[in-house]
């Protein structure tokens, strides 16, 4: 019974799959269009309107349901939603057309004609063609960009966001995700540059000569040794954008998860990076002129005299760029250094280039410092070993003060102050017994080394306040003069006198008895002021 029932199944199977077979044949003998040639049959019309159906179910599918499931797991930008959407719309929109022109076996050539003749004897014309299957291609080519674009770019924002920040999507979150996300927009252009390069293949453009290298040779004769194409100059620029991609790709991903297993500070982070950076840009320079179609021998060949000329009239530059790079090899100022350059000027390192290193002054001002200055000329760095340093506020009382009271005073002005460190200890020296006062000094640590001088007058207003209070003296410097003898000295005393007598009297001269009570000229041989 089982195997009867079985029979029928096959059988009914194989009849429906020859009626459907039937059916198929069918619909396309029946031409629904015929203009010179070129027929659409409504089997064509049925796949087309299949495809119509896959397509708006696969956008459906893709807006409705899996975008918003992946924004609720990932802090995506509105920007970048946007973008999402657009991308998947046109590349649906893209495959839509290019199904259709399969089906109907659409393949008409526009243009094909020799735009430049052969650039040696042996060698094929440079034909530029485009057709619709070239129309297909590129918008194959620019969908896969556009695609990949968006996976990759998305895939290296994401664990560079996650491995920074916590992934919960708050508007404070999302403003810095598309900050993370300005670092890998290299994506979008290398990209494109291979979309581009395909199309340019497949049109022939690739083989435009921009320029021919030529030699002479002992003949007479001039042959062609090299040529720079339009496809050599598109693939230099993928190069370079490939290269820059690995760049960011190295420093934020790969070395920014060392950095944070090993404690790694800020100017070490900054120097390691620049270095990779310049390795990279060095090789890639030396890459795209090979792809670009030049030959290094006979360039730098060429050059050397030209470069000589150059390093001599660049001297100081070539200076700077080595030191530079001495820096950031000996890590003697790193970003972020509290340094006292010449005239005495304290500022923070913002950055170091390849040429100049970025101080930003106490007055926030900009100082843009040569890095030979930071190599042969005496910089004070105020935080290479330690991000705190000790400094000292100095302070006289009157003779006869407790000077016991006084240390407790300046030790409890250093403890009330918020920017100085309680360990270690604030300390109070009696430095000397001076001229006119005994003479202590506050000594504290602070890691505010910037805005040092504000703490300090801060310091010393807590001391002038607590002194008031306490009763502790400030003096002022007092010196008894004693001189001895002279004339001379009697008869200035004696004209001052007078004026001020005739000031007295509003111009009138003094009266007699006035003048006889004076001592006469030279009558006193000293006297004390």
């Amino acid at each position: 019974m089982a195997q009867r029932f079985g029979g029928r199944r096959v059988a009914s199977r194989a009849a429906l799959g020859a009626y459907f077979c039937v059916r198929m044949d069918r619909l396309r003998q029946l031409q629904l269009l015929d203009i010179d040639g070129f027929t659409v049959s409504a089997y064509q019309l049925l796949l087309i309107a299949l495809a119509c159906v896959v397509l708006l179910g696969t956008n459906h599918l893709i807006i409705r349901r899996l975008l918003p499931w992946y924004y609720g797991r990932e802090a995506v930008s509105p920007k970048n939603r946007s973008r999402v959407r657009g991308v998947t719309r046109f590349s649906l929109f893209s495959l839509l057309v290019i199904v259709i022109l399969r089906i109907l076996n659409i393949d008409i050539t526009f243009v094909d004609e020799a735009i430049q003749d052969a650039s040696s004897s042996d060698g094929p014309p440079v034909y530029f063609t485009i057709r619709i299957s070239t129309i297909v291609k590129a918008l194959i080519a620019f969908i896969l960009a556009n695609v990949l674009d968006i996976l990759i770019e998305e895939l290296l924002v994401q664990r560079f966001y996650r491995m920074h920040r916590s992934t919960t999507p708050t508007a404070a979150v999302l403003s810095e995700q598309e900050a993370s996300a300005e670092r890998f927009r290299a994506v979008r252009p290398f990209m494109y540059a291979l979309a581009t390069l395909v199309v340019l293949q497949d049109t022939g453009l690739a083989d435009y000569v921009f320029y021919f290298f030529t030699e002479r040779t002992t003949n007479g004769e001039t042959i062609v040794t090299g040529t720079i194409t339009v496809g050599n100059v598109v693939l230099a620029v993928g190069v370079f954008l490939f290269l820059r991609l690995l760049l960011m790709a190295i420093t934020n991903l790969i070395l920014g998860a060392y950095y944070r297993r090993s404690k790694v500070d800020t100017g070490s982070q900054y120097a390691i990076n620049r270095l990779i950076t310049y390795f990279v840009y060095v090789v890639g320079v030396l890459l795209v002129l090979q792809a670009a179609g030049f030959n290094l021998f006979a360039l730098w060949t060429g050059a050397a005299a030209l470069l000589v000329g150059i390093g001599i009239g660049l001297q100081q530059t070539f200076n700077d760029l080595i030191c530079g790079v001495i820096i950031l090899f000996e890590r003697g100022v790193m970003v972020g250094d509290v340094v006292e350059i010449a005239d005495h000027q304290v500022g923070t390192v913002r950055k170091i280039g390849a040429r100049t290193a970025t101080v930003e002054t106490r007055d926030d001002i900009i100082i843009f410092v040569p890095n030979s200055k930071l190599i042969g000329e005496n910089v004070i760095n105020w935080s290479h070993v330690e991000r705190k340093a000790r400094f000292h506020v100095g302070v006289g009382v009157a003779y006869g003060s407790d000077t016991s009271l006084v240390k407790e005073i300046l030790l409890q002005v250093a403890a009330d102050h918020p920017r100085i460190l309680k360990t270690p200890n604030p300390i109070v020296r009696f430095l000397d017994f001076g001229s006119s006062s005994l003479d202590f000094e506050i000594i504290f640590w602070s890691r505010d080394l910037l805005r040092i001088e504000d703490i300090k007058s801060d310091v010393r207003f807590g001391i002038d306040r607590s002194f008031r209070e306490r009763g502790v003296e400030i003096p002022f410097p007092q010196r008894d003069l004693w001189i001895r003898g002279g004339r001379g000295l009697d008869r200035v005393i004696t004209t001052q006198e007078a004026a001020h007598g005739l000031a007295r009297g509003n111009g009138h001269p003094q009266p007699e008895e006035e003048k006889k009570d004076q001592p006469e000229e030279g009558g006193a041989d000293a006297g004390a002021v």
